[in-house]
């Protein structure tokens, strides 16, 4: 089951990046929480999913990502992600590496949570270092 919950995150970062709404809308369990990046908010629901997806993309432009990293820890998925942007407001370049930790319930994302370095990823799902099985 967890290769399936990899599979399940690895469409959703492909689907959404191509921001086909509808695709991405259906990996989303409809009680999905979604723990905000940009502004700290936690974002509950579908309709919690399309003002998360709102507020990103109006955050930022010339927007890029893709995952460099992937680790099945069963019913959760950590991907590590790069991220390249532009502030839209400052003008500002981002770049920066990001770890996102999916919670599945019943092969749908359920839960995201976002974090600064692998460890707190890892921490987050009750693995240390030392048990880091990538799935790159």
């Amino acid at each position: 089951m967890s290769q399936e919950n990899v599979d399940i995150v690895r469409r959703a970062l492909e689907v959404a990046t191509r921001r086909d709404d509808e695709a991405t809308l259906a990996l989303y369990d409809p009680e999905v929480e979604i723990h905000g990046q940009v502004d700290g908010d936690t974002y509950r629901g579908l309709t919690g999913v399309r003002e998360y997806f709102r507020d990103w993309y109006a955050a930022w432009r010339d927007f890029s990502t893709g995952a460099e990293e992937w680790i099945d820890a069963g019913e959760d998925v950590i991907a590590a992600l790069h991220i390249r942007a532009q502030g839209r407001q400052s003008g500002v370049p981002v770049d920066q590496h990001v770890w996102h930790v999916w919670t599945l319930r019943d092969g749908k994302l359920w839960r995201l949570r976002v974090y600064a370095t692998k460890a707190e990823a890892l921490e987050a799902v009750g693995l240390s270092a030392q048990d880091d099985h990538a799935d790159s």
